[in-house]
């Protein structure tokens, strides 16, 4: 058995989110939520942050400066392994190569400094990575997983991705992902859309090529340069490069492709662009977006928070059924579409507009699902279950 002190010692390593670099993705905000919790809740909690200062990395490809990056952020966390020795160690998991390497060692680490562990694995590619590695690489993964005492994953589908560790189905768990956000300015009703008004739409993620930014620009210009349509569309995120682009060969050429669309087209007053919105800032941008456009097929993707954030709003998703989005999307609350369709994602946003009365039964029906299954209380709670087991065993 633990002593009481070491029970609620918490070393935690993940990523923060980073106003500065325009850093806010979903697993980022769900590790700052969990980390708050855990302090104001009488835990005392170290953080390793893995947030890159190199803000030009591809998604997904291997990079030298940032594996060097992770030596130096191990190499600056031995303090803190002792310091909290014995204690419960968190870590949020990667899907690369370099990433593993680095929880390898983070990993052993803290078996060598007698920490029990929680690893949480947000997105739903690790089965794929793990059967693109060398026999000696899947050996390193098994031997480093099976050391955890609990992975939490983000659904049911996605247990599957840890079925090459022993007793895997005990092992791993599923936690559906809350809304990490502090200052919701929602309430328990939907939206309603008056026929001639603009009616407003969202994207808001990664710009990453395969997250859909680039259909939903596409859709705006079907929607106002054939259908004559009075739509505006707000995008935010950070341009990033993934190893799955295609279209353009780095973030500042796909930048440039975005704004000489826009201005081929004529969008300039139908299109806004934020490289980050948080806050209040982001709450405004929510309440009036009438539908949150996420036409995703990311490589890496999970399931994502910004799809939460729409839900609380009720913005009704137009989203591909793809990963763990119709986990949360269902028929009832959003409209699904196929990855790299510009026509149908205008049909269903026409479709939308010319149906007031469909559009705000869905509307409605988002905000109830979102209340029932996706706040952070409910999301804190299932958290805060699982460490008190590992703790008190």
């Amino acid at each position: 058995m633990l002593n009481v002190n070491a029970r609620k010692k918490i070393l935690a390593i993940g990523l923060r989110t980073n106003q500065k670099l325009n850093i806010f993705s979903g697993q980022a905000m769900m590790f700052d939520a969990l980390v708050d919790f855990l302090a104001v809740n009488n835990f005392t909690v170290g953080v390793i942050d893995l947030t890159s200062k190199y803000t030009n990395i591809q998604v997904g490809r291997f990079s030298i400066k940032r594996t060097l990056e992770y030596f130096t952020i191990i190499v600056g966390s031995l303090g803190k392994f002792i310091e909290y020795r014995g204690g419960l160690l968190y870590i949020t998991t990667a899907q690369t190569k370099a990433g593993f390497l680095r929880d390898f060692v983070f990993v052993n680490l803290a078996c060598l400094f007698g920490y029990r562990i929680l690893m949480q694995q947000f997105g739903s590619n690790f089965k794929n990575f793990y059967f693109e590695l060398s026999p000696f690489f899947k050996y390193l993964v098994r031997i480093t997983f099976n050391k955890g005492r609990v992975i939490v994953v983000e659904g049911e589908l996605t247990k599957n991705q840890f079925s090459m560790l022993n007793d895997y189905l005990d092992k791993v768990v599923s936690v559906t992902n809350g809304l990490p956000e502090k200052k919701l300015l929602s309430s328990e009703k939907g939206k309603t859309y008056n026929s001639g008004e603009t009616f407003n739409l969202m994207y808001l993620s990664y710009m990453i090529e395969s997250k859909g930014y680039w259909d939903v620009l596409k859709a705006m210009n079907i929607l106002i340069n054939e259908y004559n349509k009075n739509v505006h569309c707000m995008f935010s995120g950070t341009f990033k490069h993934s190893v799955d682009a295609v279209l353009h060969a780095n973030e500042l050429e796909a930048e440039r492709a975005f704004y000489q669309y826009i201005l081929e087209h004529n969008l300039k007053n139908n299109v806004s662009y934020s490289a980050g919105l948080m806050g209040e800032e982001k709450a405004k941008a929510f309440l009036n977006a009438n539908v949150f456009l996420l036409p995703s097929y990311f490589k890496f993707e999970g399931q994502p928070v910004s799809v939460l954030e729409a839900m609380a709003y009720g913005a009704v998703p137009v989203v591909t059924n793809y990963r763990m989005i119709p986990n949360m999307v269902t028929p009832d609350v959003g409209l699904f579409v196929n990855a790299k369709s510009p026509e149908q994602i205008a049909e269903k946003v026409l479709y939308l507009i010319e149906n007031p009365e469909a559009y705000a039964v869905y509307s409605q029906a988002s905000v109830d699902r979102f209340l029932a299954n996706y706040t952070l209380d409910k999301y804190i709670e299932n958290m805060l279950k699982i460490i008190n087991k590992i703790i008190e065993e």
